[in-house]
């Protein structure tokens, strides 16, 4: 070897295709990865069914999904199966139904319940949801609703302006963006790039997506765990896991103003009214409709009560005559619709959401509605029921 060529190691004789050194790396073979697919999958599947059991939902009277666990439509459709389960009466719809300004006995169903006995009525509303929300909800978290009897509320607001509507071609942030048709029908005010909408609409049907979701939202800050790690860095990601989910009386953050409205400083104002047939929230509504229907479901319509308070004169006419629209396109396809009419100017905290005496009010009204107590299986004339509310 010369004073200057480089030393070299005999590596001996070396086949084609072998490596001459030593390596970490493990290769597969084809069934190799077969059986690690199928332990993945196992995982990912058995995981969600699993942590059912693991984590206690706490189910007490008056139920409602959590504020906080708004999102977490994992949870949405565990708090389903309990109540759909029970037999008793599925109440659906937005904030109104939640009851976005009252405690979860002031609610609508708290009241029925109250008045009604038994515990009968269930709140599955959601606050924040709007009717093209509500569609995806009931289609791809509210299975185990089937075969029962569902109270929907149609709130008209949704219709009160193309903003509303998600009809304007300028983008706009929305409520439950994850819930709408991601691309058809389209959504002129949506901007979710094609990876973001295929990503929510994998995520849909597989429930570890759905799992990791609540996981996010009930215990690492909605941040997901990479970003709650980072501004965490001492802590321990599964000491955050408590088991502990929100109360469902937890009130929305910030609180909100529980006074009349008419102690807000809150104008009477004249929305400019979306019409039915064009409407895209109007649209999603009969949609929800037309899957809760197709599921065996009898579904009775209550619209409103809104704030007719409000309104002012033009605007009014032109709330009443969709109103009829509404009832009429109920009518038609054989679901029994109800419009209690406003409650008094006091009652109401805003445009449409009643306070604790409103909703007490308006579950008499309802209770005391033929067709509503006929639908819900209300006895008369002392006459006994079973257990699930139907007349015997």
């Amino acid at each position: 070897m010369g004073e200057h060529e480089p030393a070299r190691r005999d590596t001996g004789d070396v086949a084609d295709g072998q490596v001459p050194f030593g390596s970490n790396a493990v290769r597969l073979s084809a069934r190799d990865w077969l059986v690690t697919a199928v332990i993945v999958a196992a995982v990912l599947i058995v995981l969600p069914a699993v942590w059912k059991h693991v984590e206690p939902l706490d189910v007490v009277p008056n139920y409602r999904l959590p504020y906080r666990l708004g999102d977490d439509y994992w949870t949405y459709a565990r708090w389903c199966r309990e109540a759909a389960g029970e037999g008793r009466v599925l109440v659906v719809g937005d904030s109104v139904i939640w009851g976005h300004y009252v405690g979860k006995d002031e609610t609508l169903t708290g009241h029925l319940n109250a008045q009604a006995g038994g515990g009968r009525f269930a709140n599955l509303g959601v606050d924040g949801i709007h009717p093209a929300a509500m569609a995806g909800l009931v289609e791809y978290y509210a299975g185990a609703v089937a075969g029962r009897r569902v109270v929907l509320h149609c709130n008209l607001l949704w219709m009160g302006s193309p903003r509303h509507d998600l009809r304007v071609e300028k983008e706009v942030a929305f409520n439950h963006p994850r819930l709408v048709p991601q691309f058809v029908p389209r959504i002129p005010c949506y901007r979710e790039p094609t990876a973001g909408r295929l990503a929510i609409v994998v995520g849909r049907v597989l429930p570890f997506r759905g799992w990791a979701n609540h996981m996010d939202i009930a215990y690492w800050d909605n941040q997901g765990l990479p970003a709650w790690t980072v501004e965490h860095p001492y802590a321990c990601p599964a000491a955050a896991v408590t088991l502990e989910l929100p109360s469902p009386d937890e009130p929305p953050s910030p609180p909100p103003d529980a006074r009349p409205w008419t102690e807000k400083d809150i104008a009477p104002f004249s929305p400019p009214w979306v019409d039915l047939a064009t409407s895209l929230q109007w649209a999603s509504l009969e949609r929800t409709v037309a899957i809760l229907q197709g599921r065996g479901n009898r579904v009775l319509a209550v619209i409103g009560p809104f704030n007719e308070h409000m309104l002012e004169p033009r605007s009014l006419a032109a709330y009443k005559e969709r109103t009829r629209e509404a009832a009429a396109w109920f009518k038609q396809h054989g679901v029994p619709c109800i419009v209690p009419g406003p409650l008094p100017s006091a009652q109401y905290a805003d445009a449409s959401h009643p306070l604790a005496d409103g909703y007490r009010l308006l579950a008499e009204r309802l209770l005391a509605d033929e067709a509503f107590a006929d639908f819900v299986g209300t006895p008369h004339d002392g006459e006994p029921h079973d257990g699930d509310g139907r007349a015997r």
